[in-house]
């Protein structure tokens, strides 16, 4: 979906925001995309999360190959954190598999697919992407990357594959 100029708006009001010549694209297989969304509705009424992973960032080239569900330790439709726990088992397994996460993911159930400022400063992957997923039609979800480095936001194109 392309944002329009009130949601850009938005956005550079909310973070300096990049703007390229040529969006960015990252690929994402369609089944992993659908498995990412069905577990992201599950999780409505609270936000849900979880990561992407690839065996490289989507810089170098990476696609994400598979989803993995955490839980929202916060419990709330407000806002998202990764149990803590489960996070570092999850990440020592893909230290252990070559891994890498290449985007982590979160739903917003009342508001669109844009990092709050809230994800911005809480954006401790510079590698990775971070994908929002609006809900606020749970039939019609609006899937959305962003690049955040430094509280510098880029948008990212996904490229949905096979």
């Amino acid at each position: 979906m392309v944002p329009s100029a009130d949601e850009w708006d938005a956005v550079k009001r909310d973070a300096a925001v990049v703007q390229t010549g040529g969006m960015a694209k990252a690929p994402i297989a369609a089944a992993v995309l659908q498995e990412m969304l069905d577990a992201l509705r599950a999780g409505v009424p609270n936000e849900a999360c979880g990561i992407l992973v690839s065996d490289r960032y989507w810089s170098g080239g990476g696609a994400a190959l598979r989803w993995v569900a955490l839980r929202n330790a916060a419990e709330s439709p407000y806002r998202y954190m990764i149990d803590p726990q489960e996070q570092l088992k999850v990440w020592m397994e893909l230290d252990d598999a070559d891994e890498v996460v290449w985007a982590i993911v979160h739903s917003h159930v009342a508001s669109p697919a844009r990092p709050s400022q809230t994800d911005i400063g809480l954006a401790y992957y510079p590698d990775s992407l971070y994908v929002v997923v609006s809900l606020t039609d749970v039939g019609q979800p609006d899937v959305r990357a962003w690049s955040i480095i430094e509280g510098v936001v880029s948008e990212v194109a996904l490229l949905v594959t096979g």
